[in-house]
């Protein structure tokens, strides 16, 4: 029954975790500038939405302008959970994905923004492979006895060196996300 358990928790949270790593890939590729519209998106206000006041939520209201349009062209955008209080009147590049109300922040702070919840992501993902494959048991008292590992145990070696890669890359950007100077 333990076991069970653990097996469905442990899919439910591959669930969760393939959702945010696809959605914040999707982002850090908008991010990135791989697709969507350049532009420049203008902060009309931004607002602490946290009422609470311990932890702050930015969520922004402003006008983004794609480059070369006109002040007619410019899309009036709710950007949510900003991360930063964006002083009213200031802009940034940004680009505008397929749907008219995603619009992220480009460049290499933008990219920073977005890269830590991909990082986190595939920790997760990893870290769930890895139980999943490691050899378990009786299998675990039979490998310490080999001299060459199974293909499972270097298979589940090989997505531990993923978490390993991944984690300073997700804390490294995310100090950077916190230490970025606001425009």
């Amino acid at each position: 029954m333990k076991r069970v358990l653990g097996w469905v928790c442990g899919v439910l949270l591959a669930l969760v975790a393939a959702f945010w790593c696809v959605t914040a890939t999707a982002d850090l590729a908008l991010s990135a500038g791989v697709y969507g519209t350049p532009g420049r998106y203008e902060v009309d206000t931004c607002r602490d939405t946290n009422s609470g006041g311990r932890n702050s939520r930015y969520d922004c209201y402003g006008d983004f302008t794609p480059d070369g349009g006109t002040a007619g062209d410019a899309v009036y955008v709710h950007l949510e959970d900003t991360g930063h209080d964006y002083p009213d009147g200031s802009g940034f590049d940004a680009r505008q994905g397929i749907e008219p109300e995603t619009v992220q922040r480009v460049g290499f702070w933008g990219v920073v923004g977005e890269l830590w919840q991909v990082a986190v992501c595939v920790v997760v993902l990893a870290v769930l492979a890895y139980q999943a494959i490691k050899p378990r048991g009786k299998d675990r008292r039979k490998e310490a006895h080999r001299r060459e590992p199974s293909r499972r145990q270097k298979v589940a070696d090989r997505v531990g060196y993923v978490v390993v890669v991944a984690i300073p890359v997700g804390v490294l950007s995310w100090i950077a996300m916190i230490a970025e100077p606001t425009p």
